[in-house]
């Protein structure tokens, strides 16, 4: 959905769908860096179809923790 923006300060850019994807899948074994995670936040913020990706992967996250802990 979104072009990224490059920037030679290293300022804030807007990332690629797939990138949103890596990240979010990223984030299920590991905690992104500070960056990473802000630049998912904002991607999020204008990707419906990567909203709806982040919801999958909470609702396969909250299925899993149900199946570990038996409930």
């Amino acid at each position: 959905m979104t072009k990224p923006a490059s920037t030679k300060d290293g300022g804030l850019v807007l990332i690629t769908c797939r990138k949103a994807s890596v990240l979010l899948s990223k984030q299920q074994d590991l905690p992104l860096g500070r960056a990473e995670a802000l630049k998912l936040r904002f991607h999020l913020a204008v990707c419906k179809q990567c909203r709806n990706v982040a919801r999958q992967f909470a609702g396969i996250r909250l299925a899993m923790r149900k199946l570990r802990d038996g409930d």
